[in-house]
């Protein structure tokens, strides 16, 4: 048993060693991150549906029906450039801190009408627009253009002198490998005349979801900020940024912000799924209503952009900026940019958890799950106790969710649920297959309840052919009196369905009490309590059984009169002592069954049932455990045959308190009685004797313990005896 157990524990050890290493190195080789990002995704659509960008961000959308509004005054998208001047001229009016564009211009617009720098007319409003306002910040591409016979020349060229000295950043650190060959600047006048500008290279994850982006780019050397950043240094009047250690630190008015990056340099977005939408063809028609000095009507109020941040992009399917993001649905991919410079200038950062904590939980995760599993008695336990930590798990990394902080459960869940699959086979190729050789050999020995039991608490030594354990347990005989005498006046379906019937009810009463049947011989039954399963009382338990059983006989016989069939009755012997309990018999036959003395004494005990024309008898043995529940009349001292020593013989008469005075008197008087005659006062014994005869006339031990008095009077016992009687036969 040590040793199985100590080769069960090693086994599970080394598999939940194996199965922690496996997961830990899928997890930093990277294998986990879609599924983690997932279970993100999960976790802020719950936690962040009604979260709305801060009210001092406003987003201006190119939507559908701005597209079906224009198409009529200004043609197909896309659209002159004098109608985003008049945009930015309009919110410069309302008071706007920021005008944020996330739509390129890196080309100039054909135009009809040239100035006299080149431009066209459309171009030259909207440069001049962003010239007044002076707070309009343009998005610029870097890109990594895959070499043609079309743009190998234009690959790896210099970004203009001017651009550089205006818009880099003084980022210091280490930033992401990725290399940029080629960009998309917004022509000349327009970025002259820009009060900033942003990157909005985005790149979406392996599953075409947008959720993480550079803060920082890097071209030939030179970095440049996203568009969101920019909008966040522009607002805050900062120009240089600090990456070291996965962090990215801003300097602010004496203070600092630290923003958390992910291992390849990028910003986690924490998304928002509520914020101030506005219609560009809402703002058009605000303005011309202001041109035309109408007030009413207006589809937009000039006052909600007052020193607000307009992030100003599409929604329209046409301009293709919709995206995949963490919420679940496609979105603006302004939105974005907005979202990031929402979570810096608020410090709504997600911050995850450190690697160490991913490795603790990955363990016990997994050696959690297989300690279930292998060594927990109950089934359901092995079930509910790892399914309840990982629904525990689930509940932790959901609330603080809700605080921004991001705890891994990827990773956990393919160690649990590793664990689960594999401790749950280890168990039915090992301790299951064990235990179903178990429940077949015990379950036609004990009831479901007690079987369930020994399941629960398995011990492998029970249960070995080649190994038997010495028990101290109470064995049980009885025998149906005459019953071949019976059977032979009777059809032999009469006797079949009568035996059954008789052994059945029987059964279920040992069983009811928490006994084991050992075998049936015959009509007689062999039964003992107090293995498998331990019990303290097993002698009470056994005299119950008995008792239960004539009371069960006598409503039995009551039925066979009425139908015609014999009367039963029963013998019953019990003793309480030391046997060998085992497994017993052969690898293609094993018996589970009890030998030694203390059966052979029991089986001579049931025998002796016939001669004190006693029901139950029970040794002494049995009589010192029940005597404070039982009343037990005092029968004999006897020597049965094969046996040297005497032992006390006691019949049991009922439970305290259900036995009738007069047969409490003949008790006593039996003590007395009994008492005199070993101290050969014979004269007084026989008294005593009669006096129970007066009790009840027909009582048998009464009248035979007479016969043996006047006997002892005629001719002396030998020196030798103290009472006992001996039976020469079984």
């Amino acid at each position: 048993m040590a040793s199985f157990q100590k080769n069960k524990w090693w086994r599970g050890f080394w598999m939940g060693a194996l199965i922690s290493l496996a997961v830990l190195a899928l997890d930093r080789l990277g294998y986990m991150d879609s599924l983690e990002r997932k279970t993100i995704d999960w976790r802020m659509g719950l936690t962040r549906a009604q979260t709305a960008l801060p009210d001092d961000v406003a987003v201006v959308l190119i939507d559908d029906a701005s597209l079906y509004a224009l198409d009529p005054v200004v043609g197909r998208w896309p659209w002159p450039r004098h109608v985003h001047g008049e945009l930015i001229d309009f919110l410069y009016q309302c008071g706007a801190r920021l005008v944020v564009m996330d739509i390129l211009f890196s080309e100039r617009q054909k135009d009809c009408e040239v100035s006299a720098d080149g431009l066209g007319r459309a171009d030259s409003q909207l440069v001049e627009a962003s010239r007044a306002a002076d707070n309009v910040l343009y998005a610029f591409q870097l890109v990594d253009d895959i070499p043609d016979e079309y743009n190998q020349n234009l690959l790896n060229a210099p970004m203009p002198k001017d651009f550089i000295k205006r818009f880099s950043v003084n980022a210091q650190g280490r930033l992401s490998p990725r290399e940029y060959n080629n960009f998309y600047l917004p022509y000349e006048e327009l970025y002259a005349n820009a009060a900033g500008m942003g990157v909005v290279t985005f790149l979406p994850d392996h599953d075409n979801v947008y959720r993480s982006e550079a803060l920082v780019f890097d071209y030939q050397g030179q970095r440049f900020p996203s568009l969101g950043l920019a909008a966040a240094m522009a607002r805050l009047g900062i120009g240089n940024v600090l990456l070291e250690n996965q962090t990215m630190t801003i300097p602010v008015k004496g203070s600092t912000v630290k923003i958390p990056l992910q291992d390849d340099g990028k910003y986690y977005i924490n998304m928002y799924n509520d914020y101030q939408q506005k219609s560009y063809s809402g703002l058009l028609q605000a303005i011309i209503k202001t041109e035309q000095d109408d007030l009413s009507n207006r589809m937009v109020n000039p006052e909600e952009f007052k020193d607000k941040v307009v992030f100003v992009g599409a929604s329209a399917a046409a301009v293709e900026d919709l995206k995949q993001t963490s919420m679940g649905r496609r979105m603006p991919g302004v939105l974005l940019h907005a979202a990031a410079y929402a979570n810096i200038m608020t410090g709504d950062f997600l911050r995850f958890a450190e690697p160490q904590y991913n490795i603790l939980v990955i363990c016990l995760s997994t050696f959690l799950t297989l300690y279930a599993i292998l060594y927990l008695k109950k089934m359901k336990l092995r079930v509910l106790v790892p399914v309840s930590f990982m629904a525990g798990l689930y509940a932790v990394a959901f609330h603080v969710f809700n605080r921004n902080i991001v705890l891994p459960v990827a990773s956990p869940t393919l160690a649990f649920l590793s664990a689960f699959l594999m401790g749950f086979g280890h168990y039915m190729t090992t301790e299951g297959r064990e235990k179903r050789r178990i429940r077949n050999i015990l379950g036609q020995y004990v009831s479901p309840a007690m079987l369930q039991n020994v399941l629960e608490n398995y011990k492998e030594d029970y249960f070995k052919a080649e190994v038997g354990s010495k028990e101290f347990l109470t064995v049980f005989f009885s025998d149906i009196r005459g019953f071949t005498s019976l059977s032979e006046k009777l059809a032999v379906e009469k006797v079949v369905e009568m035996l059954n019937r008789y052994l059945s009810c029987m059964v279920n009463i040992i069983f009811q009490h928490q006994g084991t049947l050992d075998k049936f011989i015959g009509d007689a039954i062999v039964a003992f309590w107090g293995a498998p399963v331990k019990i303290k009382d097993h002698a009470y338990k056994a005299v119950l059984s008995a008792l239960r059983m004539q009371n069960e006989l006598y409503e039995m016989n009551t039925e066979n009169l009425a139908a015609g069939l014999p009367k039963l009755n029963i013998g019953i012997g019990i003793h309480t002592g030391e046997v060998i309990l085992g497994n017993i018999g052969s690898e293609k036959k094993l018996d589970y069954t009890v030998i030694g003395d203390s059966v052979n004494l029991t089986s001579r005990l049931e025998g002796l049932t016939k001669s004190y024309n006693a029901g139950i008898l029970i040794t002494q043995d049995t009589w010192e455990l029940v005597r404070e529940k039982i009343v037990c009349r005092m029968v004999d001292h006897v020597k049965v045959k094969g046996k040297d020593k005497a032992i006390a013989v006691f019949e049991v008469l009922g439970e305290i308190g259900a036995v009738a005075p007069p047969l409490l008197k003949i008790v006593e008087l039996s003590e007395k009685a009994f008492s005199e005659y070993r101290c050969r006062n014979f004269q007084i014994a026989m008294g005593l004797f009669e006096d129970i005869i007066k009790t009840r006339p027909d009582d048998y031990l009464a009248h035979m313990f007479i016969g043996r008095c006047r006997g002892y009077l005629e001719q002396a016992p030998p020196d030798d005896w103290d009472g006992y009687y001996e039976h020469k036969t079984k």
